[in-house]
């Protein structure tokens, strides 16, 4: 079972990341964060698995966050859902260690899909414009 620390500022998208991992199994949210600062210094605390985080909160930059994550915990895996369909944002992303980078407006059955491929080593970065039902438009590198 994978250990999961959600980080949202709006709890209506925490609680229902909480149910989609739940509903599914294999997944135990260990930790909830409501900003930037939060999400590093649970993640810090608890050491998941994976932090499931969105990109624009208060507090710390989670991409400039990222780097002192993935420095103390190499094997996390962090993935960004935001509305935010910036290319500099996808950018540092990438460079900072993020490993995965999904639009909230994805479909609850790709963004499982994609929490899986990248717990099993893949990095995956979504804009919104290569989302569509096809699995090779929802994966690009940069």
């Amino acid at each position: 079972m994978y250990k999961v620390v959600i980080a949202d500022d709006h709890c209506i998208v925490r609680e229902g990341l909480h149910i989609l991992l739940n509903s599914c199994g294999g997944y135990a949210v260990t930790g909830e964060a409501t900003n930037g600062n939060e999400a590093i210094s649970q993640s810090l605390a608890l050491v998941p698995d994976l932090l499931l985080t969105d990109l624009k909160m208060p507090g710390t930059s989670i991409i400039e966050g990222a780097k002192t994550l993935k420095i103390r915990c190499p094997q996390m895996k962090i993935i960004i859902l935001t509305a935010v369909d910036e290319s500099e944002d996808i950018y540092r992303a990438f460079k900072a260690g993020i490993d995965g980078y999904l639009m909230k407006d994805t479909s609850p059955e790709v963004i499982l899909s994609t929490i899986e491929n990248v717990m099993k080593g893949a990095s995956i970065f979504q804009s919104k414009e290569n989302i569509s039902d096809q699995p090779d438009s929802r994966r690009s590198s940069l």
